[in-house]
């Protein structure tokens, strides 16, 4: 079996937290007897979600082993800050049709199609090892307020506002950066989500909010 020096030789400049979740990975397929035999994650040098750092491709040598990984990441997704996992052409979502296994295009090829490798996709967040659970309690965001949980607000407001692209007021023109500074920008975004969801357009992510966006899969 291979060596978690080996398989994470190439895995490039993910997220800490991503690298993090990559050895639990490892660590956990190959205590139940199944094998990642190499790790993708990519960054900078990276495309599509890959580039983000918050992306993963873990190659396996058969269908226990990948259906195995696929069930854990799935099993412990709140944990996680799971956005998405792909295996044998199906992805399920924690944003889109949350839970439903949807069957997706042929590309081509084995690879293409996700048959030798789980694909996922993570939230920004602080790393929770086995055995912790994700909190339930919320606090007030506002213009003004900093530190990672505005972090994780932003990176998730990127990632689920791509789902809305079709629709008239969709924001290309303004950029919202992954800064942990709920500064403008950022409170532009939460108007925005507020008025596609129904909510008063206040710009603060209180109570109500905080419901709506655990509702599109975030975790605070």
């Amino acid at each position: 079996m291979s060596t978690w020096e080996t398989v994470s030789a190439k895995i490039g400049r993910v997220h800490p937290e991503t690298l993090s979740i990559a050895r639990e990975l490892y660590d956990k397929a190959k205590a139940a007897g199944h094998e990642i035999w190499y790790i993708w994650g990519l960054n900078n040098e990276g495309s599509g979600e890959h580039k983000t750092g918050l992306a993963l491709d873990l190659m396996v040598h058969n269908h226990a082993a990948g259906q195995w990984v696929r069930d854990y990441i799935w099993a412990n997704r709140k944990r996680l800050r799971l956005h998405h996992v792909i295996w044998e052409q199906r992805i399920t979502s924690t944003t889109v049709r949350p839970g439903v296994v949807v069957k997706m295009e042929d590309r081509g090829n084995p690879t293409a199609n996700h048959r030798d490798h789980v694909h996922v996709l993570f939230f920004a967040g602080t790393y929770q090892k086995p055995g912790t659970t994700t909190s339930t309690s919320a606090s007030t965001l506002k213009r003004g307020s900093s530190g990672t949980a505005v972090r994780r607000l932003q990176q998730f407001l990127l990632n689920v506002f791509p789902a809305y692209r079709n629709s008239v007021r969709y924001m290309p023109g303004r950029p919202l950066t992954v800064d942990g500074v709920f500064g403008r920008q950022t409170e532009t975004w939460v108007k925005e989500f507020q008025r596609r969801t129904g909510l008063s357009q206040d710009g603060v992510v209180g109570k109500a909010t905080h419901s709506k966006l655990k509702a599109h899969g975030y975790r605070y």
